[in-house]
């Protein structure tokens, strides 16, 4: 089990040492002492909130009025574009060991 925890760490560490993270993680604190930024995310959580309970054409617009104006904002659209490769990481690594196992354990003898 040790070796099985340590493989996975260096799996972990890989990510966690990717520029695309440490970007992220960066962009994440820049945007977190920026108000407008913080602002416009609560606004849309509320929103969104709002539009599920009531689904209401007008708040929709609302919503896609405000994310606009958040993917606009340069650092929040670099940011997720930086997520988005973490996140493909994050996924190769899952489906690989689905794929593995999946192989693994489906093998007929």
């Amino acid at each position: 089990m040790e070796e099985l925890n340590k493989s996975l760490d260096e799996v972990v560490n890989v990510i966690k040492n990717s520029k695309e993270y440490k970007m992220c993680i960066s962009l994440k604190q820049q945007m977190d002492s920026n108000s407008e930024i913080s602002s416009l995310v609560k606004e849309i959580k509320l929103k969104q909130k709002k539009y599920i309970r009531e689904n209401n054409s007008n708040i929709l617009s609302e919503l896609k009025e405000k994310e606009e104006k958040l993917n606009s904002i340069p650092i929040y659209h670099i940011y997720l574009e930086n997520l988005e490769k973490v996140n493909y990481m994050i996924n190769y690594v899952k489906e690989e060991l689905n794929d593995y196992f999946d192989n693994l354990l489906n093998k007929k003898y």
